[in-house]
């Protein structure tokens, strides 16, 4: 039986993100919090395999500020990935992360990614967007 996660605060969500960040090998960093650097900086910041991504921890029925969602729009733009992780969807995001390893692997070997890891990193981007993306469309790419 699946052990269930129980989240009390938003240093929980974040911890478990370190956790998962970890278990999937990602080399990733949590910028300090002060009046010098960017505006809206997500709380984890990670990179693999030459992939970006950018991860906000929230939690209960907190949402990303208007400079957060900024920022994570600034990283999908420039073809990273930008989510926002909360107590209810932190599930998807290691369902991501699980498709993502399969996927790499399969591409180390020479094979195909399965399409069933490439429709698993999709529904689980929609979910892990849903609340910067929400309102509006995606920016255009030129």
């Amino acid at each position: 039986m699946a052990k269930t996660l129980t989240f009390k605060s938003e240093k929980d969500v974040k911890r478990h993100i370190k956790v998962l960040l970890d278990k999937h090998g990602w080399f990733h960093w949590m910028p300090p919090a002060n009046g010098f650097g960017k505006g809206g900086i997500s709380d984890h910041n990670a990179i693999r395999d030459g992939i970006f991504m950018a991860v906000e921890a929230k939690f209960g029925n907190g949402k990303p500020t208007e400079n957060q969602k900024d920022f994570l729009r600034e990283i999908k733009e420039a073809d990273g990935l930008a989510f926002v992780v909360h107590d209810k969807n932190i599930g998807w995001f290691d369902i991501f992360l699980q498709a993502f390893d399969a996927s790499v692997a399969a591409q180390r070997s020479g094979q195909e990614p399965k399409p069933e890891d490439g429709a698993a990193m999709v529904n689980a981007t929609r979910e892990l967007t849903a609340l910067y993306w929400t309102h509006e469309a995606p920016p255009e790419r030129t």
